[in-house]
């Protein structure tokens, strides 16, 4: 129960809730470059299809100059369209971390909670028990009290006789009167006289 109590107090909401932020910026960070890679990758294509189709609107420029040039404008808008993908992607992909994240953190603190339900139901069955033992003690104690009766010593008294006269024999009243010498009673004396 103990280490239930002490692993649902040592590990906190903002222990958790820093990973799954640390978590999430890593997976932006990787979104970030991934857009950044894609973006230069465009961009060049770009540049590429540009030189070409300015080779291919000179006056000197072949059919196969013109048609190099188309071909690089297709690849450029191919490159940009795949470069918005891979952002998007990117994009995609950091929104899952940073969700599994928080699904991560949030399943940690409910389990910490559960742990913490666990150990209060775990203390409030041992205070229950621990009553119910005392009830029980203290039933037994007015029990144990109901069936005995006490008797006061009176001059001449002994402890056989007082024996006698309930029916217990005399060593049973030494013994629960913690009586070491029965011959040394004294009048005003009061002994427990056990039933039965």
């Amino acid at each position: 129960m103990w280490d239930k109590l002490k692993d649902a107090i040592t590990t906190d909401d903002a222990e958790a809730a820093d990973e799954a932020r640390r978590e999430a910026e890593q997976a932006q960070a990787e979104a970030d470059k991934a857009k950044v890679e894609a973006q230069a990758r465009a961009d060049e294509a770009r540049r590429k299809a540009d030189e070409a189709a300015e080779k291919a609107g000179l006056p000197s420029a072949t059919e196969e100059e013109k048609s190099q040039a188309d071909e690089a404008r297709q690849q450029a808008e191919a490159e940009a369209k795949a470069a918005q993908e891979a952002q998007a992607e990117a994009d995609r992909k950091a929104e899952e971390k940073a969700q599994k994240a928080i699904d991560k953190a949030n399943a940690r603190r409910e389990k910490r909670q559960e742990q913490r339900e666990e150990a209060r139901e775990e203390r409030q069955e041992a205070r229950q028990e621990a009553r119910q033992d005392a009830r029980e003690e203290r039933q037994d104690a007015r029990h144990e009290a109901a069936s005995e009766e006490v008797y006061t010593v009176k001059s001449g008294d002994t402890l056989s006789e007082i024996g006698q006269r309930y029916g217990v024999d005399w060593r049973e009243i030494a013994r629960v009167n913690n009586i070491e010498d029965p011959n040394l009673i004294f009048p005003g004396q009061k002994f427990r006289i056990p039933k039965k």
